[in-house]
């Protein structure tokens, strides 16, 4: 487990890339922009992203589309999608951005007029109930899932973004993901993220990042609702990224 703290940093900050982590497969950064700042139009024609709004307002444009995004909102662009956002005058605005796909993001390139992708808003599907994915996966307490950008969602074929609420007295016991990374960042509350080697604190604004095949958990703190944003880097679904919970030794 890899572990990093959100920074004011009034630009971009770096959470994973493959500088910093060779073999990830994805990266994560955070970008910060001042009230009635602009990202200007910009495509990538090898990668898809997911842009995640942590704080402030502003407004989303994609390929002629406009959306108004708030905080727990934000969009998924294919490769090729041309895209821009401008941030309400007063707000400033922090942004999650979820990398998936062959292109590093830095070699982003201003508009042409042949980038064809797609851009949507992200969706709000609950997981619920015995049928869900997770549901039928088990291994979690009190702990509620909103599946944001997923292959059944919107298409993404190398990015999984979602939400989690974990009531006191939640949890989710040790599992692996044999076919993706993880990320992990608290956005409210705290814990203890769950390793073989024993359990790591996490607070507000601390990210895990967990690679594929090893084993991680989460125990919220005694009368703590902790409220989270994560995802997986290399796979579209948790069908994809694979499940196995660790068997209890008897």
């Amino acid at each position: 487990m890899i572990r990093r703290t959100l920074e004011r940093t009034g630009g971009v900050q770096w959470l994973v890339n493959r500088e910093l982590i060779p073999e990830s497969l994805g990266m994560l950064m955070i970008h910060e922009l001042s009230g009635g700042s602009v990202l200007p139009e910009h495509s990538l024609p090898g990668a898809e992203s997911v842009t995640f709004l942590l704080s402030g307002k502003g407004d989303w444009r994609a390929n002629g589309r406009t959306w108004r995004l708030t905080p727990g909102e934000g969009v998924f662009n294919s490769p090729g999608t041309r895209r821009a956002f401008e941030t309400e005058h007063g707000q400033d605005t922090m942004l999650l951005v979820v990398y998936g796909g062959t292109n590093d993001p830095r070699d982003a390139k201003p508009h042409e007029a042949h980038s064809a992708g797609g851009g949507c808003r992200i969706s709000r599907t609950a997981d619920q109930g015995s049928h869900s994915p997770l549901g039928e996966a088990g291994g979690f307490i009190d702990m509620g899932v909103h599946w944001l950008a997923t292959s059944q969602t919107v298409g993404t074929r190398s990015v999984v973004v979602a939400t989690s609420t974990f009531t006191p007295g939640g949890s989710h016991q040790l599992h692996r993901h044999p076919n993706a990374d993880e990320f992990f960042l608290v956005l409210q509350g705290g814990g203890e993220h769950l390793t073989k080697e024993g359990p790591v604190r996490l607070n507000p604004g601390d990210l895990a990042y967990i690679p594929a095949g090893e084993w991680h958990g989460f125990q919220t703190d005694p009368g703590v609702t902790t409220r989270t944003v994560y995802g997986y880097l290399g796979a579209g679904s948790l069908a994809q990224a694979g499940y196995e919970l660790l068997e209890e030794e008897t």
